[in-house]
């Protein structure tokens, strides 16, 4: 692991330091669980990638039929 230092509010840290307490864990436990969390919600750049199939609107219908038409391979 790595050993880092952040700053919270004292309401923050008040508020990690109960539910803490409640859970029976430790203030860093939660938090490494809050950046877990975070980085499950975070589409990767693959994802990111992906998603973008298709979301773009071209003048041209056929370009899948006559690729070769718009793209030769000698320009």
């Amino acid at each position: 692991m790595v050993r880092t230092q952040i700053s919270l509010t004292k309401e923050q840290h008040a508020y990690l330091k109960e539910l803490a307490r409640r859970r029976g864990q430790s203030l860093s436990e939660l938090v490494r669980e809050a950046v877990d969390r975070l980085r499950a919600q975070s589409p990767s750049p693959v994802e990111r990638a992906v998603s973008l199939i298709g979301a773009f609107e071209a003048d041209r219908t056929d370009v899948s039929e006559h690729h070769d038409d718009y793209f030769p391979e000698d320009p």
